[in-house]
């Protein structure tokens, strides 16, 4: 079967999701959302660097609404719930890399787009490489042991090279430390925490409360990242942490660690990658780290690997979403996704 693909928004990870989608033999891209005037009237491919695919971007939302489609892969810079209601309730499906279960935008938003899936007769899903499936994959190794107590799972990325790096101001970045920005990290990162529902869901764990942890570290030089500028005693790295908890034992820990360069203060070490640990009978210990492919180093963008890596979990996961019964899906209660073999 072929499920036809409207993308909205040609970003970082945009881009990468429609190269996504034209290699997935299941997918056919008939549409695509262009949010910047400039990008309006040209075609798909010429937006991601890639052969023309005959598909032309438009800021029409009704046209596109009125598209016959089966899914959206809705990746704008900041997303917008009412637009995504509208996109449910027209009777699209739409998988995401912002959100896992949207619990953390609120009840009454969580409810809304429940509703619209309801009334659209679809499923909205939510991934990425983390929040979504590298700690997916934490909570599956736990079925190699018995008795397990704890999971614990650590991000621990150096984001120089990330060209998106400006998207941290709205965490802080480049300002001074300031009591606030544990509030605002903890809002805006609230995708964090669903991967705690998600994993007690996988593992039957009765978590009773999830507790959010947060720590900067400032920079001791100036630095300029791709344009962004990070003054001297500004926050340039923060450590954040959410522990699920059953009464007053903390059994699952997610941790994230991101610094811009080394020499901050503090100067946590990097890992570059995912860190995982099942204690149980036995522990198990599993580390996750990427490498760039020979067309990434040739092109001189290696850090666009993150990208791929993010948008990747969402688009292998559009036809088991597709096929899922209407509301909103994660992990916890979707078929295994699969990933297709496509030969070069």
């Amino acid at each position: 079967m072929t499920y036809k693909i409207i993308q909205w928004t040609t970003g970082h990870v945009g881009r990468e999701a429609v190269k996504g989608i034209m290699r997935h033999p299941e997918l056919e891209l008939v549409g695509c959302y262009a949010w910047s005037k400039s990008k309006v009237g040209k075609d798909v491919g010429e937006l991601c660097g890639i052969d023309a695919t005959g598909v032309i971007t438009t800021a029409d939302v009704e046209q596109l609404l009125a598209m016959e489609a089966d899914c959206v892969c809705y990746m704008p810079t900041f997303p917008d719930i009412d637009e995504v209601e509208r996109i449910l309730a027209s009777g699209k499906n739409v998988v995401s890399s912002y959100f896992v279960n949207a619990r953390s935008w609120g009840s009454d938003v969580q409810t809304r787009l429940a509703l619209a899936a309801e009334k659209g007769g679809v499923s909205l899903f939510g991934s990425g490489i983390f929040p979504g499936f590298a700690n997916f994959i934490s909570a599956l190794m736990a079925s190699a042991s018995y008795d397990f107590r704890k999971i614990l799972f650590l991000e621990s990325v150096n984001v120089a090279y990330y060209e998106a790096i400006a998207n941290y101001a709205n965490l802080g970045w480049g300002q001074l430390p300031d009591e606030k920005w544990r509030a605002t990290n903890e809002s805006v990162l609230g995708a964090y925490a669903e991967c705690i529902d998600v994993i007690a869901e996988l593992l039957h764990i009765p978590i009773t409360d999830i507790h959010f942890h947060y720590e900067c570290a400032t920079a001791t030089d100036d630095r300029e990242f791709y344009g962004f500028s990070i003054p001297a005693g500004t926050i340039a790295g923060q450590k954040c942490r959410w522990t699920g908890m059953v009464d007053d034992e903390e059994v699952i820990e997610l941790e994230v660690v991101w610094n811009a360069g080394k020499g901050l203060k503090p100067d946590w070490p990097v890992r570059h990658g995912y860190t995982m640990e099942v204690q149980g009978e036995p522990g198990v210990l599993t580390s996750v780290k990427f490498a760039p492919s020979q067309t990434q180093l040739q092109s001189g963008r290696p850090a666009d690997l993150a990208n791929v890596v993010t948008a990747m979990p969402v688009i292998n996961a559009i036809p088991v979403v597709c096929a899922a019964q209407p509301g909103i899906r994660t992990y916890a209660d979707l078929p295994l996704i699969r990933p297709h073999y496509t030969r070069g």
